[in-house]
């Protein structure tokens, strides 16, 4: 079999990587707080897989926020998360593979217990490749000052007042 790969190999036939199935979302709820962050911790997955805890993706760095006050608050989806008194996310597995985009996480990685921030996600169903599960990415996380967190508050419409 080996002589059949080189022989391939040589021979300049190349074999395409099929493109990742592209994942469709449905949005079950939306949130739009001012949250304090409390600080990262080292988080173990207490799963009972072969590969937990050190290679499911499941343990690593923890990023936790206390929700001082809800913005905004949609659940347009039957199973959406109700709103949240704190809000955890791992921003890279113990192996440090990144869990969030790059931006999100240098931006959590300068934050400092205490600093209060706008903070909004998702909580998404998503399908891809035949599987189905939950997610819930970060979508906006931006730092605020203690006036302009006082002064974030909803307007009557329900939307956020801009800063």
């Amino acid at each position: 079999m080996s002589t059949l790969l080189i022989a391939l190999m040589l021979s300049g036939i190349t074999f395409a990587q099929e493109p990742a199935p592209e994942k469709q979302r449905e949005l079950l709820s939306a949130h739009e707080t001012v949250a304090r962050f409390t600080g990262l911790k080292d988080h173990q997955c207490m799963g009972r897989t072969s590969l937990c805890p050190d290679r499911c993706g499941e343990s690593g760095k923890l990023a936790t926020f206390d929700i001082v006050r809800y913005l905004s608050y949609e659940k347009p989806g039957e199973y959406g998360d109700p709103k949240q008194a704190r809000f955890l996310v791992l921003i890279e597995d113990n192996l440090k593979n990144p869990k969030v985009p790059a931006a999100i996480r240098d931006a959590i990685l300068a934050l400092k217990p205490g600093d209060l921030v706008r903070l909004q996600w998702n909580h998404d169903y998503v399908t891809q490749a035949g599987s189905k599960f939950p997610e819930r990415p970060i979508t906006r996380l931006s730092v605020l000052t203690k006036e302009q967190a006082e002064q974030a508050t909803p307007q009557a419409d329900g939307k956020p007042k801009k800063e």
